[in-house]
C-alpha cells in the first residue's frame, strides 16, 4: 500500500514541477578579422504557450553591429515543448578579445512578462596582417582636381531648377515688382507719365500761352469788373510761359525779379517796358485794389500777346527750301 502511495506522489511532483527555459548562443567562429561578419546562434526551448521577445535592434554594442535578423526558426514538439532558433549576423568594429554581455530576452506567459539572459558571449577579433616587407606603405592621395564637362554643366543647372522651380518663380515676380515701383516712384517724382509711349505730345509754351490768353479774352473777366481775377491768370500766364520756354523761376519770383531776369537774359527793351507796366498794374490791382481804365485792360493784353509772339522760337528754314527760294527770286 505504501508503495502506490509513494509512486502516485512521484507522478503528481513530476507533473507539478515547472519546465524552465533554456537559451543556448553559440557564435559561427571564435576568432575573426576587424570589420568580418560573424553569425550569432540563438536556441531557446520554451513551452507552446509562451512567446519570446527578441529586444534586439541594430547593435549589441557600441562596436558591434546587427546587420541582419533572420527570421525565427519554430520546432514544435509532442510534449508541448517548443525549440526557437535565431540568427544573428554581426559585424564588428573593434580588436582584442571581445566580451559580450549576457543578452537579455523576454518571456510572456498570459499577462506576466519575464526576463532571461543568454550566457557571456566571447570573441577574439584581430587585425589584417600587412607585410610591411613585400608591400610598401604610400601616402594617402590627395582627390583628383576633375574639371566638370558642360554636360555635368547643363545637369545640375537642370535639378536645380527643377527642386526650386517655384523659389525661382517667387524671385522673378518679387524683383520684377520691386523695379516696377522703383519706377512708378521716380516718374511720379519727376512728373513725368508712365508710359511716355503712351501719352499725348505737349504743345509748346507759346502755343499754350496763346491758347490761355484766348481763353481769358473770352471769358470777358474785366468786363465784369473782376480786375483782380483778370490780372492774376494774366500775369500767371506769362509767368508759366517764362518758365517753361526759358527756364526762368517766373513762378517763385516777385514782379520786379521777373524783370531783372529778363534784363539779365538780354530780352528787347521795348517788350522789358511792357511787361514791367503789366506787372505793376497787376499788383497795384491785386494789392491796392485799383481799377484800371477800359483802354488799359486791352493794351495790357495785346502786351501779352505781343510779349509771346516776339519771343516764341522761330521756326527753322530747310536749307533746300532756302536755296529754291534764292533761285526763284533770281529767275524773277
Amino acid at each position: 500500500m505504501k508503495k502506490y502511495i509513494t509512486i502516485i506522489l512521484i507522478f503528481i511532483v513530476s507533473i507539478s514541477k515547472p519546465q524552465f527555459l533554456t537559451v543556448s548562443p553559440k557564435l559561427s567562429k571564435e576568432n575573426c578579422l576587424i570589420g568580418d561578419t560573424v553569425t550569432l546562434f540563438l536556441k531557446i526551448t520554451s513551452t507552446s504557450n509562451e512567446k519570446i521577445i527578441f529586444p534586439f535592434k541594430d547593435t549589441l554594442t557600441k562596436n558591434i553591429l546587427i546587420t541582419n535578423f533572420s527570421k525565427t526558426d519554430t520546432i514544435s514538439y509532442q510534449n508541448n515543448t517548443v525549440e526557437l532558433l535565431q540568427k544573428l549576423t554581426l559585424a564588428v568594429f573593434d580588436t582584442g578579445n571581445i566580451k559580450i554581455s549576457p543578452l537579455p530576452l523576454y518571456v510572456m506567459k498570459d499577462t506576466i512578462i519575464d526576463t532571461i539572459y543568454t550566457d557571456t558571449i566571447r570573441l577574439t577579433v584581430n587585425l589584417l596582417p600587412v607585410d610591411t616587407i613585400k608591400q610598401k606603405i604610400f601616402d594617402i592621395k590627395p582627390p583628383l582636381d576633375e574639371p566638370f564637362s558642360f554636360k555635368e554643366i547643363l545637369e545640375a543647372i537642370w535639378l536645380f531648377l527643377k527642386k526650386y522651380w517655384y523659389l525661382i518663380i517667387l524671385g522673378i515676380i518679387f524683383i520684377t515688382l520691386t523695379a516696377m515701383l522703383i519706377y512708378i516712384y521716380i516718374r511720379k517724382k519727376q512728373n513725368k507719365p508712365l508710359f511716355p509711349f503712351l501719352a499725348k505730345p505737349q504743345d509748346p509754351p507759346f502755343v499754350v500761352a496763346l491758347k490761355a490768353l484766348d481763353a481769358l479774352k473770352e471769358k470777358r473777366l474785366w468786363q465784369k469788373q473782376l480786375y483782380k481775377p483778370y490780372y492774376t491768370e494774366l500775369t500767371d500766364i506769362l509767368r508759366i510761359y517764362l518758365e517753361k520756354q526759358f527756364n526762368i523761376p517766373a513762378m517763385e519770383s516777385l514782379s520786379y525779379e521777373i524783370i531783372q531776369h529778363l534784363e539779365k537774359n538780354n530780352f528787347d527793351e521795348q517788350l522789358i517796358k511792357q511787361m514791367k507796366l503789366l506787372f505793376e498794374t497787376a499788383d497795384f490791382v491785386k494789392f491796392a485794389k485799383a481799377e484800371p481804365l477800359p483802354d488799359e485792360n486791352e493794351w495790357h493784353l495785346k502786351n501779352a500777346y505781343n510779349f509771346v509772339e516776339k519771343t516764341r522760337p522761330k521756326p527753322e528754314i530747310n536749307s533746300d527750301s532756302k536755296s529754291k527760294k534764292e533761285t526763284k527770286e533770281e529767275t524773277v
